[in-house]
């Protein structure tokens, strides 16, 4: 009996996550979904720095080489020093943040050196 429970604790938890991988890793949008539109005055501060939109659509394009028609902004959280921007591109979801006038992806740490 005890074989039994652990076998059952044991494989519920993997069967649950292993669902959860498979339903990130694709974005199904319905045909008239429409994108988040950005705060204008940040995107006119931001344009000082190319730090817009339209340049983390580039960023992205060139990431991950496909082309910007191809990205679709699901989520847009920004202020003038940082933002996150959940991403669907070419059915995947991904994730970037801004720092500064800098973009990467949102699991990346840019002061992490040692490798």
């Amino acid at each position: 009996m005890k074989k039994l429970l652990f076998t059952v604790v044991l494989a519920l938890p993997t069967i649950y996550f292993a669902q959860e991988t498979q339903k990130d890793k694709k974005c199904d949008l319905p045909a008239n979904y429409q994108e988040p539109a950005p705060d204008k005055k940040i995107q006119s501060f931001l344009k000082k720095v190319d730090a817009t939109i339209s340049d983390l659509r580039k960023h992205v394009a060139i990431d991950n080489d496909c082309n910007e028609s191809d990205i679709v902004f699901l989520r847009i959280s920004e202020q003038k020093g940082n933002g996150l921007y959940d991403l669907c591109v070419k059915g995947k979801n991904l994730k970037y943040k801004r720092m500064g006038s800098v973009f990467m992806k949102a699991n990346e740490n840019p002061f992490d050196v040692a490798k």
